[in-house]
């Protein structure tokens, strides 16, 4: 091995000994992180946006403060009726939350003695009685975890009303924050960090811009069309329908079994309501807004995203799920890049 290879080598341990413990100390502080990382999101989110009304001769700080007013023209609704009945809905299911574990148990109990009559095996009949229990309690508590959910969401308040300050400063100041990363970058590799980091945010951009988009509409059409059906929890299932949509392949799936069983719940009209709902917002997904708005693939094999959110989802549930896909693609861009210089040098 050639000196020059080796300190090649020594220099990209280093590295990653320096990157390994930012993320430790980042993992440390994740409690404060919460607001920068919304920041950091809307930042990237609003950036073309303020860029084309700066071309247009508007001045940056202007441009953003004219894209808040224009965000905050269109949450209005959201903040004087949608967030009202949220909270209402949510009341409302945790009052019900008793008497609709009261009917899962009944359910599961019709169920339970109807299979009884049916001959079977006793180690298989012991497997399916285990499966019953699990799945009863699965119910119950993932009931419990999805009021939890909602409610911690509207506790993080806080965090969402300082994001848009502290992105009005990204979005300011981001040349100059560019400017700054970018001199501490050695010379002999800002050219291939500057050509990773154009390959991370292309990646970026087709999945955090447009599932965003895609997120937001699908869970504006299932609450609107599940409202128009009469459901008593519209704004809630259209909240957990659009945050699943955030998973690829799984998402619909993870949104509609919710929708299914809370319908189930109230009447079985409400159910086949609920379903027919769910058949048009998927169809106008996959026919409409995917092909449209996604447009190209974050570039991993199916089998890649897949194997992706199982272990997202094993390692750290709901939120692994959503970052799987994105994390894995830019973890995959590092491993080429990686690769390509430990074999070309």
């Amino acid at each position: 091995m050639t000196a020059s290879r080796a300190l090649r080598i020594w220099r990209l341990a280093g590295a990653g000994i320096f990157l390994a413990g930012a993320l430790f100390f980042l993992y440390r502080v994740r409690q404060v992180l919460t607001p920068f990382i919304l920041a950091a999101l809307l930042a990237y989110l609003l950036k073309p946006a303020v860029l084309a009304l700066e071309k247009r001769g508007v001045k940056r700080p202007r441009a953003i403060l004219i894209l808040y007013l224009f965000i905050l023209a269109l949450s209005l609704p959201v903040f004087f009726f949608v967030l009202p009945q949220l909270v209402r809905e949510l009341n409302e299911f945790i009052a019900q939350l008793p008497s609709f574990t009261v009917e899962i148990e009944g359910l599961v109990q019709g169920f339970y003695q109807r299979y009884h009559q049916v001959a079977l095996p006793a180690g298989l009949r012991r497997l399916v009685d285990d499966s019953i229990t699990n799945v009863s309690s699965a119910l119950q508590e993932g009931a419990r975890h999805a009021v939890q959910a909602l409610i911690d969401l509207l506790a993080g308040l806080a965090s969402f009303l300082l994001a848009p300050v502290l992105a009005y400063y990204l979005l300011r100041d981001s040349e100059q924050i560019g400017r700054a990363a970018s001199h501490l970058l050695p010379i002999q590799v800002k050219e291939d960090i500057l050509g990773l980091w154009a390959e991370i945010d292309q990646v970026l951009t087709s999945f955090i811009r447009g599932h965003l988009l895609v997120s937001l509409i699908v869970g504006c059409l299932t609450g609107v069309g599940l409202a128009l059906t009469g459901s008593e929890y519209a704004v809630i299932l259209g909240v957990v329908v659009g945050l699943a949509d955030l998973i690829p392949y799984f998402g619909p799936l993870i949104g509609t079994v919710p929708v299914i069983a809370l319908s189930l719940l109230v009447s079985k009209k409400a159910a086949i309501m609920a379903l027919a709902v769910m058949l048009v917002v998927q169809q106008i997904e996959g026919s409409f807004l995917a092909p449209r708005i996604l447009g190209a693939s974050v570039g991993l094999h199916p089998l890649i995203i897949i194997f992706a959110l199982l272990a997202g989802g094993e390692l750290w549930g709901a939120a692994g799920l959503i970052l799987a896909v994105p994390l894995t693609a830019i973890g995959y861009i590092l491993v080429k890049f990686i690769w390509a210089r430990l074999v070309s040098s």
